[in-house]
């Protein structure tokens, strides 16, 4: 279960990107893309949140921007209390170095076989973390730890497996490795980026079980990305987790596992479940949008970013971009949740 501790503070980040309108054309109009667009989030220690939403939403992103492998165009990352990008400059005067965050701050890609140095054994791999982490380490006691860690994660006999090449083993097995890779820097947060997606789905709750089991062992937390909301249901519901549902850059909902699943407040964590058939839900009926097309990120919708495809858009959600709510134990981005609000009284979009 999460601590009371905060590990990473985001305040109103954003993540502009400027696309040029032709590679052709040097001297084209610059164009900025949204990728993230005012998220505040609080992790704490032993926390799990997932970040759902469709391909482009803006997920990864945000995931990169908060272990500070993506830069902030606007607000700032916190770790423990501390802005990681003024760290980073050497603008403040701290006992805390980069490399110490770096250090705690750790990703499991997709394709773990694109990360794994294909020229180097399991156990030259593996030893890298705990050169940074211990350098005084005997190469015996590297060993030692290796092994154990190979034994916990189910690659045994973990001697024969230590001088394995990357290519010689399956997709799940790379997985694994990359997982104690993470493990070994004895990281604070784990940004898991779409870590089972490429999985048997006969794997992928085995997976999720192991990553859990383990963050008991090590005190971690996990950012967990996923396009699947049955994946992320499962990990933050056996975690007292949270999942954060994303639309074009923004959280447009984030509350505990069942609360999100079984009571939505937003209307587009309501497109998720009807378009969701492993969540095992009664019969969701016709498609709960307007519209099906998502709009264009590099020219999102005026007002709430939704309300183009939303069933429950009225006049009041073209006119401005709502404000986070408390409801219950959700934090919902939507006007909806104001029972005074001039919404109610606006009339209906129709087109």
């Amino acid at each position: 279960m999460p601590g009371d501790e905060v590990v990473l503070t985001l305040e109103d980040v954003e993540v502009h990107f400027e696309n040029k309108s032709s590679l052709l054309d040097f001297g084209g109009e610059s164009e900025t893309v949204r990728a993230v667009d005012g998220v505040s989030l609080d992790i704490y220690e032993r926390d799990v949140i997932a970040l759902v939403g469709e391909s482009g939403c803006g997920k990864t992103t945000l995931g990169k921007t908060s272990i500070g492998l993506q830069r902030p165009t606007g607000g700032s990352v916190k770790y423990r209390g501390e802005d990681i990008w003024d760290i980073r400059d050497g603008k403040v005067d701290t006992d805390t170095e980069w490399a110490d965050i770096r250090q705690s701050l750790q990703i499991i890609h997709q394709d773990p076989g694109a990360s794994l140095n294909p020229n180097r054994r399991l156990v030259s791999i593996l030893s890298e973390p705990l050169r940074q982490v211990n350098p005084n380490l005997s190469k015996q006691e590297k060993r030692e730890r290796i092994y154990a860690l190979l034994e916990r994660v189910g690659m045994t006999p973990a001697a024969d497996f230590a001088e394995r090449y990357p290519h010689q083993l399956s997709g799940g097995e790379q997985q694994r490795v990359a997982l104690c890779r993470a493990l070994l820097m004895n990281p604070d947060v784990i940004l898991a980026d779409e870590a089972i997606s490429a999985l048997d789905v006969s794997l992928r709750v085995e997976m999720m079980d192991l990553m859990l089991d383990l963050q008991e062992e090590f005190d971690t937390s996990y950012v967990f990305i996923s396009h699947d909301l049955s994946n992320a249901r499962y990990f933050t519901a056996h975690s007292g987790g949270r999942i954060g549902v994303m639309y074009l850059g923004q959280i447009a909902e984030i509350g505990p596992a069942e609360a999100m699943i079984q009571d939505p407040h937003h209307p587009y964590t309501n497109v998720l479940r009807w378009a969701t058939p492993d969540l095992s839900l009664q019969d969701a009926g016709e498609v709960p949008m307007r519209k099906i097309d998502i709009p264009d990120p590099i020219d999102p919708p005026k007002g709430c970013n939704f309300q183009t495809r939303c069933p429950e858009a009225r006049e009041a959600c073209r006119q401005a971009d709502p404000q986070t709510y408390h409801a219950e134990n959700q934090r919902v981005r939507c006007f909806r949740e104001d029972e005074d609000h001039e919404y109610w009284e606006s009339p209906e979009l129709t087109d």
